[in-house]
């Protein structure tokens, strides 16, 4: 194998670039990409299709091949379909993609394959691949081709050999103003058909006049309406229509091919068809032991949404909830999953039920990009991503927690789950509450001082401002004040817990604003937090 790959580098190294006079992408590209290795003009030739113009001059910047490979490391992280695994399954399928297109559509120039090389690395292979046969006439010469056919795009891609040397090129491809005439007769739907593409592609099972009639008669909106015989249409046989009506259909599947280059550059296998599951997450921080920061990343999915299977005369499904953690360099500092498997009573309903987990982490004081997914084990739909937050240390006096919301907060016993000292906190990052539930929350507070008998004395004051502006036909009504309260209380030691429950019955539906502030009555200083939640109906 290592003497294979040393092969290939060589005869990478050897590589023609694309000539001068070729458009550029930006100013001094193909003098910066003779300066990389082998190797590295592969991966970069790869990529070039997932790339701006930004991230070519970033990646072509960099001056050691050692930059280069964290940058690419870092590149497909970012694009990661399961980022709280090791495996980076877009990144394995690329490479793939790339292999494959040296081996069946390779050239020996940059960047080592020809259009269709590049089809299939965006693509993948087609459902279906047709030749098209050249022709030569006294007056024109049509060069041979082949036509994809991409069925889950609903896709058609172009191809003709123009220089009969086995170099294929999209058929809009180098065409001048000289050669028009060539692109509309390339392009012509009809000479696809000709070709039998058409009945290749979409095959026709052909209705009899009868069944025509009968179809043509039924009227599925019960409209009362009969066309006036000015305004019918023109005669034509059946064969006919049918050919106007699959020409109609080739011809979006052409245009579909330049949206696709526009909207969706690259497609992998994993991304068609693919079922998510609804996911609800987030990460709040609490103070840990010594310097570490309690990370908690809390968890809920649907229960409508899971598959419940019949289980020794209940129903039960099998949710896992995966969490991985890198630091800025993108090194992997933490990893950590939660199995959670609800039930239900036989012939009960999943209703508006949600089910909940979490992952609880020990992190230093810093900046972190954390990957989370939720796998419904029973159904194998996937729900995954990415956020970045940054730990505090909490040693501003006084301080606060993240405020996390709950679906509920109770006296806890030993070995229950979601437990802090001696309450269980039900995590609900939805956030979404519905009256006359009240809104749960639950904060810690570190820092403050302390009377020579251990005594702590705080204030807490609550607001709830509203987000959104209702509209009264034309008019935007004006902000409803916020809502605002405030208590005074104590608690022996410098960190203190604290729940509040605040009703909901006098908020309408939308988005709100709660600011936490904490006053130390003793030193007068003061530490605020604020996260937004939501009312539903």
């Amino acid at each position: 194998m290592r003497r294979i790959a040393v092969i290939v580098a060589i005869a990478l190294a050897t590589l023609p670039l694309p000539a001068r006079g070729a458009k550029e992408a930006f100013k001094g590209e193909f003098a910066r990409i003779r300066a990389l290795g082998a190797e590295e003009r592969l991966a970069y030739f790869g990529l070039q299709y997932l790339m701006n113009d930004h991230q070519k001059r970033q990646y072509l910047s960099l001056e050691t091949p050692e930059e280069r490979e964290r940058w690419i490391e870092s590149f497909w992280i970012d694009r990661d379909p399961t980022p709280a695994t090791p495996e980076n399954e877009r990144r394995i399928e690329h490479e793939k993609r790339v292999a494959l297109a040296r081996k069946l559509f390779g050239m020996k120039k940059a960047p080592g394959w020809d259009r269709r090389g590049e089809t299939l690395i965006r693509w993948g292979m087609p459902s279906q691949r047709t030749e098209t046969h050249g022709t030569v006439g006294f007056y024109e010469f049509t060069p041979p081709g082949e036509v994809w056919y991409y069925r889950a795009f609903d896709m058609i891609v172009q191809f003709s050999n123009f220089n009969l040397k086995g170099e294929f090129f999209y058929a809009s491809d180098r065409i001048g103003r000289s050669s028009r005439r060539e692109l509309d007769r390339i392009q012509n739907i009809s000479a696809l058909a000709k070709y039998g593409v058409l009945q290749q592609l979409y095959p026709i099972e052909y209705m009899s006049p009868d069944e025509v009639k009968d179809l043509a008669d039924w009227n599925p909106d019960e409209i009362d309406y009969i066309a006036s015989p000015d305004v019918r249409m023109a005669a034509a046989t059946f064969k006919d229509l049918i050919a106007q009506w699959e020409a109609e259909k080739i011809r979006r599947a052409v245009d579909n091919f330049y949206t696709y280059r526009k909207t969706h550059p690259a497609i992998y296998s994993f991304e068609i068809n693919q079922a998510l599951l609804p996911l609800y997450f987030d990460v709040t921080g609490f103070r840990g032991g010594g310097r570490t920061v309690r990370t908690e990343i809390s968890f809920e999915v649907p229960a409508s949404e899971l598959l419940f299977v019949r289980r020794e005369g209940y129903l039960a499904a099998d949710v896992l909830f995966k969490v991985l953690v890198r630091d800025i360099e993108n090194r992997v500092v933490a990893a950590d999953s939660d199995l959670v498997a609800p039930r239900l009573h036989e012939g009960a309903s999943a209703g508006s039920r949600l089910v909940p987990g979490q992952v609880v982490l020990a992190l230093e004081p810093g900046y972190y990009r954390i990957g989370v997914e939720a796998h419904d084990r029973g159904s194998g739909r996937r729900a995954a991503y990415r956020t970045n937050v940054e730990l505090e240390s909490y040693e501003r006096s006084p301080s606060l927690s993240d405020i996390q919301f709950s679906s509920g907060i109770a006296e806890s016993e030993e070995g229950e789950r979601f437990r802090k000292g001696t309450l269980q906190v039900v995590p609900h990052p939805a956030r979404a509450y519905r009256p006359p539930f009240p809104l749960s929350i639950y904060f810690e507070i570190y820092g403050l001082e302390v009377s020579p008998e251990g005594i702590a004395y705080y204030r807490i004051e609550y607001r709830i401002i509203p987000l959104d502006r209702r509209r009264a036909g034309l008019v935007l009504e004006e902000t409803p004040p916020a809502i605002s309260s405030s208590f005074e209380t104590s608690g022996y030691g410098a960190a203190e817990p604290q729940r509040l429950s605040i009703a909901t019955e006098n908020l309408r539906e939308g988005r709100f604003r709660l600011v936490v502030t904490v006053t130390d009555r003793r030193s007068f200083r003061t530490a605020t937090r604020f996260e937004d939640f939501t009312i539903i109906k």
